[in-house]
């Protein structure tokens, strides 16, 4: 069971992601509308760092040492009408070994890929605020509200 619900066309969640960072370079899974961080909802009686660890073996394979918690998102963005709401958190994640060339999430698999940060304005990554942040982190816990990829 897990932070996420759903009333009528509007869903509110509490996700964790792992930020896999390496050479300038982020570990990303590529999806049919862009790349996206490694990550999903909390589970009840889960903190996020320990989320964003259990996210990251169950969808790329590997365990993680957490580095720091680089962002808190209040992320709001529409997906086929549905009006998604999530509180995430966002935490920069050392991997114990080198990341797969695909991920599984649920019953489907998608590649994955190292893209450069230098060069992050030229893709579409889901949260769009990262595209901006990353580029600009300092080391220090960052707060964004981003709404329908805005920042």
């Amino acid at each position: 069971m897990d932070f996420r619900t759903k009333l009528g066309q509007s869903s509110f969640g509490v996700r964790a992601t792992a930020l896999i960072i390496k050479d300038n370079h982020i570990f990303l899974g590529k999806h049919e509308d862009g790349f996206h961080t490694i990550g999903g909802a909390i589970e009840i009686g889960e903190t996020s760092s320990q989320a964003a660890l259990r996210e990251m073996q169950e969808e790329i394979g590997i365990a993680g040492e957490i580095v720091d918690l680089a962002f808190v998102v209040e992320n709001q963005f529409t997906v086929n009408d549905v009006k998604f709401h999530n509180i995430e958190f966002h935490y920069m994640i050392q991997p114990l070994e080198e990341p797969p060339t695909e991920m599984i999430e649920g019953k489907e698999s998608y590649p994955c890929v190292w893209l450069p940060l230098d060069k992050v304005d030229d893709f579409d990554i889901k949260p769009a605020f990262l595209k901006k942040a990353l580029k600009n982190w300092n080391g220090q816990l960052r707060h964004f509200i981003n709404k329908d990829g805005e920042d």
